[in-house]
């Protein structure tokens, strides 16, 4: 029994309406791909969706938008290419700093500082020598 090796591929269309979408997946091999291009724009026509569910049917009054649209991720992409990196590249040095400052402040006020000297009030001091210079004598 021969194996015969085969690389197959899924190529997957989405068409979008109103209220959701229709998926069509397509299998077939490296050599049928012209074919599977071509039959796109046919397959496509013969999707329906019912009257008030079309993708051009839609109304910015009553429809919701989701909050990651296809145009809000190609922003975001395109501002966290262009404003997120220069930012960092322009004032990378002073927010590692800045980071630092606030982890030393972090650090210092919960566990103070190691060179830090216990000094007694002058009453005390005094008291004290008086006490020591009577007993000695």
């Amino acid at each position: 029994m021969a194996l015969i090796k085969t690389t197959l591929y899924n190529y997957d269309l989405r068409v979008l309406g109103r209220k959701g979408m229709y998926n069509i997946s397509a299998v077939a091999g490296v050599n049928q791909l012209e074919e599977v291009k071509a039959s796109i724009p046919g397959i496509i026509k013969s999707v329906e969706f019912n009257d008030g569910n079309k993708y051009l049917d839609f109304d910015a009054d009553t429809d919701t938008v989701a909050a990651w649209t296809i145009g809000g991720l190609v922003a975001g992409k395109v501002l966290a290419k262009v404003g997120f990196f220069a930012i960092l590249a322009k004032f990378g040095k002073f927010i590692v700093i800045g980071i630092i400052a606030a982890f030393a402040a972090v650090k210092k006020f919960l566990f103070g500082s190691k060179d830090q000297v216990v000094a007694r009030p002058a009453e005390e001091e005094t008291a004290l020598l008086e006490e020591n210079n009577s007993t000695e004598e």
